[in-house]
């Protein structure tokens, strides 16, 4: 519709240059008037485009942050469980420390902690609608840029380390599976025999040194940096959608 008026008074004006029968005051008058109406127009026409794009982005920002505070609710859950495993395995990395120091070796621990020799946990990140975002150049829709920023650093900085850490953690793992199936020696009833002297070994007690010092000089902390960051960002989006 803008643009049919501006067509129109632009045609106006034209016609009013090409007229023989007007004073040129009145000439420079009307088309002074023909130009008022277009710029008026043009500027309504502008005005209504960025009104338009504006109310869509918020229908986007809300669809999205609505959409990222569920994910976040999982990302949360999936890094207090992970955390909780890097605590057990602590605990059981100190154990067989000690017991490679002089300690008992106590058929019930042995039970209780032998999965820190085989197991790993990975976090699964919900970064789907996150990437999806950023894939589409819309980082723009999220007006508050100090909640945006929190949100690339969640995603960016804090994921992304703990899938590196997880990796490194995995990688000793491996080691640790494959010093205990190059040395361990079983009974005819299949009990390990010689599990004491397992543990006790150097080598074994250099990659349980080096994973317990990984996880809890690093490991440990990043996640609770990931599950404050996630709080924090929650606590905002509630804001935004209020």
């Amino acid at each position: 519709m803008a643009e049919q008026e501006i067509i129109k008074h632009a045609k106006k004006a034209y016609m009013i240059f090409k007229s023989s029968n007007m004073s040129i005051k009145t000439k420079v008058t009307d088309i002074l008037t023909e130009i008022v109406i277009i710029v008026f127009a043009v500027s309504i026409s502008i005005w209504l485009s960025n009104w338009s794009e504006r109310m869509h982005d918020r229908k986007e920002e809300k669809e999205f942050l609505t959409g990222f505070k569920k994910d976040l609710q999982s990302e949360s859950e999936n890094m207090t469980s992970s955390k909780e495993f890097y605590s057990k395995t602590l605990q059981g990395i100190s154990y067989f420390l000690s017991v490679g120091k002089g300690g008992a070796l106590n058929k019930d621990s042995i039970n209780k902690y032998s999965f820190i020799f085989f197991s790993s946990t990975d976090l699964d990140p919900h970064v789907s609608r996150y990437e999806g975002l950023k894939s589409s150049g819309k980082f723009k829709i999220i007006e508050n840029k100090e909640l945006l920023n929190n949100i690339i650093d969640l995603q960016e900085t804090i994921v992304q380390r703990i899938q590196t850490l997880n990796e490194k953690y995995y990688e000793h793992t491996q080691k640790l599976e494959a010093l205990i199936d190059q040395n361990v020696h079983f009974t005819k009833d299949g009990e390990i025999s010689n599990a004491e002297d397992i543990v006790k070994r150097n080598d074994l007690i250099i990659v349980l040194t080096t994973s317990g010092g990984i996880i809890q000089n690093n490991i440990i902390s990043i996640h609770d940096e990931g599950i404050k960051k996630c709080k924090e960002i929650t606590a905002q989006i509630d804001k935004e959608l209020k």
